[in-house]
């Protein structure tokens, strides 16, 4: 006669690590994405990682390889999701595609992907310990989108990188820019509709921001 067994009934080798302090559950997809754009330079140690920042009424998950800037921000304590400290993580953890993950339970040393179901897999981690930048400032308080007569160069990597993000999350596969003028950041953001745990959460729209600056051209200036 078979049996089946709950993931409570299974050994785990990270058993050792069952008891430690919750420190967040998140959205799965949300830290995939930030981990694209997280430096790859070990030299800048601190921006290899994924922030996570809480404050009164939000969270904030955001990454940089400091010259863009991926972040989402959503209501906290919604949904089950949480964060009890501001904290950056390895963004390499996310690299790969954990199949069927929908959140990501963050304790003091262990990141488990998990779904509604089963805890699917678990890795330990250090935290990034360190001040990490203050990407909250770089964010314009508004935007006059007038374009008139003005040209806007975009380094084409940085923007087909986060349009293979957008194409993965969004099913209408739009984006939308928002700016000031050439020498200040422009916000591409996309609707995120596909695996979007927060699509019945009433006055709260889901959407991917990346921020990128335009590339200035000198000979442009020059006239």
């Amino acid at each position: 006669m078979s049996q089946t067994l709950t993931t409570n009934q299974v050994s785990s080798p990270y058993a050792m690590y069952e008891k430690e302090n919750k420190v967040a559950l998140l959205p799965y997809e949300v830290l995939r994405v930030a981990s694209q754009f997280v430096s790859k330079d070990e030299s800048k140690y601190l921006i290899t990682g994924i922030h996570l920042k809480v404050n009164k009424n939000e969270i904030l998950i955001g990454s940089t390889d400091g010259h863009r800037m991926f972040y989402f921000q959503f209501p906290k304590d919604v949904l089950g999701f949480e964060l009890k400290k501001d904290i950056t993580i390895p963004g390499s953890i996310f690299k790969t595609q954990v199949k069927n993950a929908t959140k990501v339970l963050i304790t003091d040393d262990l990141i488990t992907f998990q779904n509604v179901e089963i805890k699917i897999s678990s890795v330990p981690y250090r935290e990034i310990e360190g001040t990490y930048p203050n990407i909250l400032q770089l964010i314009p308080d508004s935007f006059t989108n007038n374009f008139e007569g003005k040209e806007f160069t975009f380094n084409c990597d940085y923007i087909g990188q986060f349009c293979n993000q957008v194409k993965k999350l969004s099913s209408n596969k739009g984006i939308t820019f928002n700016g000031n003028n050439p020498n200040t950041p422009f916000i591409i953001s996309a609707k995120w509709d596909i695996k979007n745990p927060f699509e019945d959460l009433e006055g709260f729209e889901a959407k991917l921001n990346y921020l990128i600056m335009p590339i200035v051209n000198l000979n442009r200036n020059k006239k």
